[in-house]
């Protein structure tokens, strides 16, 4: 607000300017609920910051049953990078319960359930259709695996009988096989290893980096060795491997979701979109209430077109100018008719190159404005 006073009769002239302030901001990528039986966990989940942060949660665990059901996973998860996460249980309620309390969390963005085969493979089929419709429905992803005995043949079997939804298939990635723990015979599923990896790649490098070629801390390597030809024959399987040369270094070998799709066969472009998306409709949420109007759709343009730009500069986006990574539309008989603005729809439009330059994978965001 400016002030200005004019001669001796000190006439005040008050001039006041309102902008509203978008901006659209880079959230968290890799903050992973894990899902199960965990004895002693709130049903509304408890976040775990650290491994002393479980080892005090499992120390009100009289029999210990949580530490021996999360203990592997979690150290393996802290090891490999993993941040902050979330313990959500079914222990006292049903799954469709849990998958309810991880939204209410409200930042969550991997899913992971150590415990997918427990109860066999029709439970495991369940659980897998579930997580990963959660994960579609929410822009996240859903870290799956195979069971501990499964050959690759066995395990190709597994994943096709869960029979997961064309539109969904992308928002999963399935690893295998299983790890033998430095110091314990008892072999461990692999879904705590790969989520901190994940989340060390996404800090160090961004969410559009492959996690792939990456060594896995506090293992003595795969339970099943598997050969060129094995993941060759099978490409929506992420292999868990070594190789000579590389010492006892277990490496992730793979970035595949089950897709069948170009658009989202790989984990890093899925995930960035998931990401796109998420910062954009947060930052949208704030012109709600601005008349939908030119200067209006101005702002929010330059506002997306400045994140999509910063995005391409860290490599995220393909392209020798920022004309073949990416361009935003917004405006009337652009993105909008005159029926849309007076229903009080704000409709936005982004394309972004991910994989080659000027191809582009296209979102559209649609805000609904208050019409008061």
């Amino acid at each position: 607000m400016a002030t200005k006073v004019v001669g001796p009769s000190a006439h005040v002239y008050v001039e006041e300017t309102f902008t509203i302030g978008l901006s659209v901001r880079s959230g968290p990528t890799s903050v992973t609920a894990f899902v199960g039986d965990f004895p002693g966990v709130p049903a509304a989940g408890a976040r775990v910051g650290s491994w002393l942060d479980f080892t005090a949660l499992a120390g009100e665990d009289g029999d210990g049953d949580l530490r021996k059901a999360l203990g592997p996973v979690l150290k393996s998860y802290f090891h490999n990078g993993g941040g902050h996460c979330y313990l959500v249980s079914t222990a006292e309620s049903s799954l469709a319960e849990a998958l309810r309390a991880v939204s209410a969390l409200g930042d969550v963005t991997l899913l992971a359930a150590p415990g997918l085969w427990d109860q066999g493979a029709q439970a495991a089929r369940e659980w897998a259709r579930a997580l990963t419709g959660w994960a579609a429905a929410n822009k996240a992803m859903t870290i799956l695996h195979t069971d501990r005995d499964h050959t690759p043949e066995q395990a190709t079997k597994a994943v096709e009988a869960w029979d997961l939804d064309g539109e969904t298939r992308g928002y999963a990635a399935v690893y295998f096989p299983w790890l033998r723990q430095s110091g314990d015979e008892e072999p461990l599923v692999p879904v705590g290893a790969v989520a901190g990896a994940w989340a060390a790649v996404d800090r160090e490098r961004g969410v559009w980096k492959a996690p792939a070629n990456i060594a896995l801390r506090g293992t003595d390597g795969p339970i099943c060795k598997a050969t060129d030809d094995d993941q060759g024959a099978r490409p929506n399987l992420n292999f868990l491997r070594t190789f000579p040369g590389t010492g006892d270094s277990t490496l992730i070998w793979g970035a595949r979701t089950l897709s069948d799709l170009d658009s989202w066969r790989y984990i890093p472009v899925r995930r960035l979109f998931n990401a796109v998306e998420r910062d954009i409709e947060r930052a949208l949420s704030a012109a709600m209430f601005e008349p939908n109007s030119q200067p209006t759709w101005e702002m929010v343009r330059a506002s997306v077109d400045t994140y999509l730009h910063g995005l391409w500069q860290q490599g995220a986006l393909q392209g020798h100018s920022a004309q073949e990574a990416y361009f935003v539309q917004v405006g009337t008989g652009v993105t909008m008719t005159e029926d849309d603005i007076a229903a009080g729809r704000l409709i936005v439009k982004a394309g972004l190159a991910a994989v080659r330059p000027a191809e582009f994978i296209i979102l559209q965001f649609t805000q609904e404005m208050s019409q008061l």
